[in-house]
């Protein structure tokens, strides 16, 4: 399973970023950044691509664990001529015979916002470990079960209140604006972009891995699981949608409900395919639409950054404008800016869901399919209650069932 989504993951990112670079949404009609948020300008961090390769490893170890959750380091160089700091703007400009002129000298930059990767990977560590002490752990993990249950009813009645605020902001940025007609082009540009690349990966990837893994034809598979994509774009929720999901690939599509009722709440998780690609789309659009070009080392860190996120963002309505501030942080964009996106945030996430459910859908009849020789035949009956029971059918032959496990051990 993990294999499959770290395929489906890659494709949309890549195809997501091939798309918003070529297309270039954002830089229709670039905005600076102290238009959108106020305040004075500050000098860029010129840094290489190696040098955020390097900044990506740092950032995994933290030094100080407290401070990680609100301030991070990267490397930035800065060009001297004797005595004179230039713009680094104007260092960029140069041509390599002016830029010779010039020493680089290399200083640790400390930034306001939250050291993603380093939380992410203390993080999976503490899980890591909990897991493996089994009950010495157990209440800790009850006391983060907890946690996470608080922080969830949080966010849903911040999401249910934020449309009052997000008018206001945006009617903030309307008021501004010089040309409004422009400013929806280049959101219809975006919208393109996501669209687009959520299109190639539902009908082109996901039916193409359905048909080399799993042997089947993803036409009647898709209209087996019709109901559940429908209630996906309707409630826009991954784990509103799961029970149907469960239903719809167990009795329409026949897969084994061992496979399924694993596959499935493990896929609306960490399996958000549509997720992945839109932050990374979103993070790039708005870095274009305030004239930030980003390097591939950058690029690279959206990247990852994005799948991070899409693990991390729970089945709720809207909960990757959650985690979008997480991308926009580790690049050092101000997390308000995902204002510039929020108007069509509604009709996308509906999308993106429908995706993020085929997707799971898929990669359980493809564990299925992988599965099928190593599981016992198993009868699915079911009770006056409801609930199915599964009882396993014994082989004619008790000794043909010996040599076929003695030979799976082997």
């Amino acid at each position: 399973m993990q294999v499959i989504a770290t395929i489906e993951k890659t494709n949309l990112r890549i195809s997501g970023i091939v798309l918003v670079v070529s297309v270039k949404p954002g830089k229709w009609m670039a905005t600076s950044i102290e238009d959108l948020v106020g305040g004075t300008k500050s000098a860029p961090c010129i840094s290489t691509a190696m040098d955020t390769i390097f900044d990506l490893v740092k950032a995994l170890f933290p030094e100080n664990l407290i401070e990680a959750t609100f301030r991070s380091e990267k490397v930035c160089m800065k060009f001297i001529n004797g005595s004179e700091l230039i713009d680094s703007n104007v260092a960029l400009k140069m041509s390599p015979e002016e830029r010779s002129q010039y020493q680089e000298i290399p200083e640790v930059v400390r930034s306001d916002g939250m050291n993603i990767l380093g939380l992410v990977m203390f993080s999976v560590s503490l899980g890591i470990v909990i897991a493996r002490i089994g009950d010495e752990g157990a209440p800790m993990k009850a006391f983060f079960k907890s946690l996470e249950a608080v922080s969830m009813r949080l966010i849903s009645l911040v999401i249910w209140l934020s449309p009052v605020g997000i008018t206001f902001l945006i009617a903030a940025q309307i008021v501004g604006m010089k040309d409004p007609g422009k400013e929806l082009q280049r959101l219809m540009g975006y919208m393109v972009c996501v669209l687009a690349g959520l299109s190639i990966h539902g009908l082109v990837v996901l039916p193409t891995l359905m048909i080399i893994l799993a042997r089947r034809n993803p036409v009647k598979y898709v209209y087996g699981m019709t109901q559940a994509l429908l209630t996906a774009l309707a409630t826009s929720s991954s784990s509103a949608t799961l029970p149907l999901s469960i239903k719809c690939v167990e009795e329409n599509n026949g897969v084994d409900p061992r496979v399924a009722r694993f596959v499935l709440p493990l896929g609306a998780t960490i399996n958000m395919d549509g997720t992945a690609l839109y932050e990374a789309v979103a993070a790039i659009y708005i870095s274009q639409c305030v004239g930030q070009d980003l390097s591939i080392g950058n690029i690279i860190l959206v990247s990852l950054t994005a799948t991070l996120a899409s693990i991390g963002a729970a089945g709720i309505p809207q909960a990757g404008i959650v985690t979008m501030i997480m991308v926009l942080i580790a690049i050092g964009l101000p997390s308000n800016l995902f204002i510039l996106i929020f108007p069509v945030d509604f009709f996308l996430d509906r999308i993106r869901t429908t995706v993020n459910v085929y997707g799971d859908s898929i990669g359980a009849a493809v564990v299925g399919k992988m599965c099928e020789r190593y599981l016992p035949r198993n009868s699915v009956e079911t009770t006056e209650s409801g609930y199915h029971v599964l009882t396993q059918t014994a082989s004619p032959d008790p000794s043909k069932r010996l040599n076929h496990y003695e030979n799976h051990q082997l």
